[in-house]
């Protein structure tokens, strides 16, 4: 692996280019996600753990919305590599209209039901009740997310990654203004607290949808094409179910399990407190995790770009070199992790949550478990959802994400919460069993080099 990492100056130039926009994308979405928390966390910790509640079906709708982004990024990033517009604006199309018949489904079950939604996450009714304030004025959102996440990944497979950067950007940081003006109130307007971040959540997706859009109708590089997009063709639309149902179906199965993680500690003796410091380190893993995820983006459209033409060897290199930038990355962010733990994060940072006593003990033993964690973490995530999904061989990192998740750290984490009633950190532990469990499987099937494959027509 590390032989590969000696490579001319032109690749890591190229990988650069392709990879910091979406790093400093995701830093700066998470940094201002992670004031949005600490906002909430001062009105107290059951607010905290209530919005974390209510932010796992978020987070479940997400990774869905982003299944049917991946499926037309690897499709997108490979006809880009034959010159094909054609193609990439029936693709679109495919991916808008999917889009948004999911987003719209679940946006008006969640403004319909949202009490009887959260009741099943949590056996506290004054969180659910925390979590359906939020997710009933938060629900619409989805769906404008849905449509410009789907150009947005469009561009950035047709290397333009920087606009993804500045609309998230811009969208992120006006989120973070009107949660500050909401959730408090302020220049006259009454505080609204959980309300208020709901709907700052609502204001900013409405705002990121019309720069998305105004940008679409002056971008002269690639032209949408609404006779193409709404016709794609009987070929096109079984590549990208092809291509697609694995991602969707992994990214929405992956994020359910995920969610279960969260309801599993919110149905814990200690529900309040595990939760706020589930949830502060959740907040602190997404920060890191920036890294590596805007690695993966970069390294997806070069490995992509490579066996659309036919490159593979080329791209089999990438993938090498990738792995070994990787496991350096996720190794320093993790020993980083460690170090900065009873130094600077639990005296600092825990307590900016209005973290308890009970809360911080217990938060600082999952914040080790997660340091040791993260390299194993960087690593499958460059495989599953760069190299693999980009090699259009989306089925096996869904078959390896699911055993993982619902027949290893699942049962783990039912049996120790539930029959032996461990601590709620030794719980944590069982749910990042997964990942290292995940890393031999991953290895093993990358090792393989079947997910090489040039998918376009």
């Amino acid at each position: 692996m590390f032989k590969n990492i000696s490579r001319d100056k032109g690749f890591y130039r190229t990988l650069f280019v392709l990879s910091w926009p979406g790093i400093l994308q995701n830093l700066l979405s998470n940094s201002l996600a992670f004031l949005d928390s600490l906002m909430v966390g001062s009105l107290g910790e059951r607010y905290l753990s209530g919005i974390s509640l209510a932010n796992t079906l978020f987070f479940v709708i997400a990774l869905t919305l982003f299944g049917f982004q991946s499926g037309s990024a690897v499709l997108i990033a490979q006809y880009h590599g034959k010159k094909d517009e054609v193609a990439i604006n029936r693709v679109l199309g495919i991916g808008f209209g999917l889009s948004f018949v999911f987003s719209a489904t679940v946006a008006l079950l969640l403004l319909l039901f949202p009490e009887q939604i959260y009741s099943l996450t949590t056996n506290d009714p004054e969180l659910a009740g925390i979590a359906a304030d939020f997710g009933r004025i938060a629900s619409v959102s989805v769906v404008f997310n849905a449509m410009s996440s789907i150009y947005l990944s469009a561009q950035r497979s047709m290397e333009n990654p920087k606009l993804w950067m500045y609309v998230l950007g811009a969208s992120m940081t006006m989120k973070t203004l009107l949660n500050r003006v909401l959730i408090f109130g302020l220049f006259g307007l009454p505080g609204m607290g959980v309300r208020g971040a709901a709907l700052a959540t609502l204001l900013a997706r409405v705002f990121e949808f019309l720069i998305t859009f105004a940008y679409a109708a002056k971008f002269s590089r690639f032209r949408m094409k609404l006779a193409q997009m709404s016709h794609p063709g009987k070929y096109i639309f079984i590549d990208y179910l092809r291509f697609s149902l694995p991602v969707i179906i992994n990214e929405a199965l992956w994020g359910l399990g995920s969610s279960l993680y969260t309801m599993i500690i919110g149905h814990l003796p200690n529900a309040v407190e595990a939760l706020a410091a589930y949830s502060i380190n959740m907040n602190l893993l997404r920060v890191v995790e920036s890294w590596f995820i805007g690695l993966c983006q970069g390294g997806a459209i070069i490995v992509g770009k490579e066996l659309g033409g036919d490159r593979r060897d080329n791209a089999l290199k990438a993938g090498y070199t990738l792995l070994a930038v990787t496991l350096c990355i996720g190794a320093a962010i993790g020993i980083s992790i460690a170090a900065a733990g009873k130094s600077l994060l639990m005296p600092y940072v825990f307590p900016l949550f209005g973290a308890s006593t009970a809360t911080m003990n217990t938060g600082g033993r999952m914040l080790y478990i997660m340091a040791a964690s993260v390299p194993f973490r960087a690593l499958n995530c460059v495989c599953i959802v760069s190299l693999f999904r980009s090699g259009g061989d989306a089925r096996a990192g869904m078959l390896i994400d699911l055993i993982c998740v619902y027949f290893i750290a699942m049962p783990l984490a039912l049996f120790t919460g539930f029959v032996l009633k461990t601590p709620a950190h030794i719980v944590y532990m069982m749910t990042c069993m997964e990942e290292f469990v995940k890393i031999a499987f991953v290895l093993w099937h990358f090792r393989k080099m079947t997910w090489l494959r040039n998918i376009t027509r």
